[in-house]
Order: C-alpha cells, then structure tokens, then sequence
C-alpha cells in the first residue's frame, strides 16, 4: 500500500478523568489501499487508547465514495461530526469550490455544538482541502 501518515497524541485535559486522545490521518487514493489503512489504524487504536477515552480521528481519508466510514466508525464506536450534526460528511475538496467529501472529523465521547466548512480563495494557501472545523463539548 502507498505510505501515508497518522499522527496520535495523548493530551491531559484538567480536571478530566482521561486524558483526550487525538489522531490525524492522511490516506491513501486508492479504496484498497485505505482499507488496509484503516485496518492498521483501528488495530492501532484498539492496541493503544482505552476503549472508554474520548477520542478525536480527523484528517483526510480520501474517501471518494465513501465507502469505508461507516465500518471505521461502528468498529470504535465513533460519529462523524458533519454526519452527526447536518446529516452528512462535508465537503471539503478542492478548496477554492468544495464538491467532494474526502476529509472527516470523527469523535467520541463529546457532543457536536457547532460545525464549519472554511473554503475559498483566502485558504488556498493554507492547503487545497477547505478547512473544517468543530465545537465540542464533553460527553461524560
């Protein structure tokens, strides 16, 4: 499969009682390429965050036909934070004029207060995806 990156970080949040655990990933282009990918991602976090600990996956999972976040999302009990919230993934590429759904905001353990799609020519030199953004606020 075609390398791609996930970062994980632990972060100690006062006054919780677990720490939040965050993930970024970037995908492969290709449907199976990202099905191995998220078979490696789930085992990572099945191996690695507490199936209890709030937990934030976002990044681009080029999912063109969004095909592979429904399965993602039940196997660690997650919701997709513009699915949630407005009823569908939002679309986020190219930035300049968002049609495709390629990038996801998946959560657990927190509420969805408000959601965005940052697009336009001003974000074109931050990157050729729109920029998605959510308010959370946590669910014990």
């Amino acid at each position: 499969s075609e390398e791609r990156g996930m970062l994980h970080s632990v972060i100690d949040v006062p006054q919780w009682e677990q720490p939040l655990h965050t993930i970024c990933v970037h995908l492969g282009l290709f449907a199976r390429w990202r099905r191995q990918q998220l078979q490696s991602v789930t085992q990572y976090i099945h191996d690695h965050v507490p199936a209890d600990a709030p937990l934030i996956i976002a990044g681009d999972f080029n999912d063109w036909g969004m095909r592979s976040g429904k399965a993602f999302a039940d196997s660690l009990h997650l919701h997709e934070v513009f699915e949630h919230h407005l009823g569908r993934p939002a679309r986020s590429f190219p930035s300049w004029l968002p049609i495709l759904r390629l990038d996801r905001i998946y959560i657990r353990g927190f509420k969805v207060q408000h959601a965005e799609v940052h697009a336009g020519a001003h974000f074109l030199k931050v990157s050729d995806h729109a920029i998605l953004s959510a308010t959370l606020s946590r669910q014990v």
